[in-house]
C-alpha cells in the first residue's frame, strides 16, 4: 500500500510539473513590437563632424517578426549639439530585427533639409541604460543617445 501511494503521488507531482511547465511557456508571449525612449542623446555627427549634445528627445518603434498589417518602424530624434538643432528621421522603412532598423533618413539642420541618406539603428534591444547609434552607410551622419525607457510586446 505503500508503494502505491509513493507512486502515485509521484505520478501526480510529474503531472503538476508538466502542466505548469507547458502552461507557463504558453503565458510567456514573444515580443514582436518595441519601442525605446531616450531624453539623454549623447553625440552628433553632422557630415563628418563630431558635437557632444545638450539636450534632446529620441522615440523609436518597430517591429521585428510579421505581423499581419506588415513590418513597419519609426524613428525621429531632435537634439542640440554644436549650436544647431538636428532632426534624424525615419522616411522609408526597410527592414528590422530586435535590435536594429535600416531604411532612409532625412537628417534636418535647424529645420533645413541637409540629407537623405541610407542607415541603420542599431543596438535597440540593449537594456535602460545602455545606447543606440545611429550611423548612414558612409558614416558620416550619427546620432547617439542612452535608452531612457523602453516597452516591449
Amino acid at each position: 500500500m505503500r508503494v502505491k501511494k509513493w507512486v502515485l503521488g509521484l505520478m501526480t507531482a510529474v503531472l503538476l510539473s508538466l502542466t505548469l511547465l507547458i502552461s507557463g511557456a504558453a503565458a510567456a508571449p514573444v515580443t514582436s513590437v518595441h519601442s525605446i525612449w531616450s531624453t539623454k542623446p549623447i553625440q552628433v555627427i553632422d557630415n563628418g563632424t563630431a558635437y557632444k549634445t545638450k539636450a534632446g528627445n529620441v522615440i523609436i518603434s518597430w517591429t521585428n517578426d510579421p505581423l499581419s498589417s506588415g513590418d513597419s518602424g519609426f524613428f525621429n530624434a531632435i537634439v542640440q549639439a554644436g549650436g544647431s538643432q538636428y532632426e534624424f528621421r525615419l522616411v522609408s522603412f526597410g527592414s528590422s530585427t530586435n535590435d536594429e532598423i535600416v531604411g532612409k533618413f532625412d537628417i534636418y539642420k535647424n529645420s533645413t533639409l541637409v540629407a537623405s541618406v541610407a542607415g541603420t539603428a542599431y543596438g535597440l534591444s540593449q537594456p535602460v541604460g545602455s545606447y543606440f547609434k545611429f550611423y548612414d552607410t558612409t558614416q558620416q551622419w550619427h546620432v547617439s543617445a542612452y535608452i531612457t525607457s523602453r516597452f516591449d510586446y
